[in-house]
């Protein structure tokens, strides 16, 4: 997500009866540009975004500064090496706990370090894990102030406390998650250790890859479909009809979206971008049949950078985005950015189906005619995300000018267009 952010400060970078297994003609149809694609925002609505946001803006940016002024990171993670605190966290005796230290590890749009754990000589088995995963407030301000103003910490840290409990897929054992997007602290088991393979978003996925990752997502999403929870417990999970970030995301898009179609012109077909200013403009019209039902809890970024697959299972990380809405959107995400396009083109249908089987497989029933038309719709998210982020530099351009080929491409086949024509 941290792309989005560094894309608001880089404005100066320069049909229903369509067959559903796509073939190689699909991808000689579509259209290779043979001029720069431009698009350009609509200047009144971007200052209006702008002026409106202001408060809100200047609001986040001096808690952040407030908060690094008087609640140092060090301080916040003082207490993690506190051997009487880390033994009451472990659940074993506090003289049992010797020393803690932290190392660091990466940051990016969270801070991620490594704890160290020595415990006193006991014989038998080691009482505890030598090392913990600490994932906290990131340290520079772009990046916290970016966490602040969509809540990212904040979903994380709820994610860990209230739904983490109840997941029968895996994800990281959780000891401890207090805080709120202003500052948080995480703590979970460290996985470098337990043999656990690790992807990047850049990373290739097999088709044998891709149905062991779509059977952990149906399992995830069975176990939450349609749940009367997202009513009582679980009404504070993220969804449209609470959704007070439009506006912000919008001033995202408006910023985002012309710096991509400008530097990967290439990428971009003409056809997409000619529909852009239809697209922007009923961009809510489009956010509401995304959250059509049957609906159920989202990873909501569910690329290979996010997974690990452990004993022959994947598993799921990185919970800052996750939602309530459509599950083909997990789905349509990962086959649009993850997958080879051949493999897409060739399988994409059969694995939507292993996706409805793995959910019939708990009791959930979905029509395919209805999984593959959210299927269709969904590919446009995942162009989007990939324009939005372009002009970050998070990735190298040679990755991103793939991605957003891959998804152009998907949206043509699968003719998501005729549908947003529609809105």
């Amino acid at each position: 997500m941290c792309p989005l952010w560094t894309a608001i400060f880089r404005i100066g970078d320069n049909p229903e009866n369509l067959p559903r297994a796509a073939t190689r003609a699909s991808l000689l149809a579509i259209e290779t540009p043979t001029r720069p694609a431009a698009y350009a925002a609509p200047g009144f609505s971007l200052v209006v975004n702008v002026l409106l946001l202001l408060p809100r803006l200047l609001g986040a940016a001096l808690r952040v500064q407030a908060e690094r002024l008087f609640v140092t990171r060090e301080r916040r993670l003082k207490k993690l090496t506190s051997p009487a605190w880390l033994a009451e966290k472990l659940g074993i005796e506090a003289r049992l706990v010797k020393s803690a230290s932290i190392e660091e590890v990466h940051t990016g749009t969270a801070s991620r370090s490594r704890l160290w754990v020595r415990y006193a000589e006991e014989q038998g088995e080691p009482v505890g894990p030598s090392s913990l995963f600490i994932k906290s407030s990131p340290p520079d301000f772009g990046s916290s102030l970016f966490g602040v103003l969509f809540g990212l910490g904040g979903n994380e840290v709820d994610f860990y406390r209230r739904v983490r409990p109840d997941l029968t897929v895996r994800s990281p054992k959780v000891f401890y998650s207090e805080g709120n997007s202003n500052h948080y602290v995480i703590l979970l088991e460290d996985l470098t250790d337990k043999g656990c393979d690790f992807r990047t978003l850049a990373s290739s996925c097999s088709l044998d890859e891709a149905r062991k990752v779509i059977t952990t997502l149906g399992t995830l999403h069975a176990g939450f479909w349609e749940s009367p929870r997202f009513s009582t417990d679980l009404a504070w999970v993220r969804r449209l009809e609470s959704d007070r970030d439009f506006r912000l995301l919008d001033l995202v898009r408006q910023l985002s979206v012309p710096i991509a179609c400008q530097k990967y012109s290439a990428s971009i077909p003409g056809k997409i971008v000619d529909l852009i200013p239809h697209l922007m403009k009923n961009y809510r019209k489009l956010e509401a049949a995304w959250a059509q039902g049957p609906r159920t809890l989202l990873h909501g970024d569910a690329h290979l950078g996010n997974m690990y697959v452990q004993e022959g299972e994947v598993g799921l990380l990185d919970w800052q985005v996750f939602n309530y809405g459509q599950g083909m959107r997990d789905i349509s995400y990962l086959l649009v950015n993850s997958l080879d396009e051949k493999i897409r083109l060739d399988h994409q249908e059969k694995l939507v189906r292993h996706y409805l089987a793995v959910l019939a497989d708990h009791g959930v029933s979905l029509a395919f005619d209805v999984a593959w038309r959210q299927y269709r719709m969904q590919s446009v998210y995942a162009w989007i995300a990939g324009a939005v982020t372009a002009p970050s530099n998070f990735q190298p351009e040679s990755v991103v000018s793939a991605g957003l080929a891959r998804a152009s491409n998907a949206v043509l086949d699968l003719d998501a267009l005729g549908l947003i024509r529609k809105l």
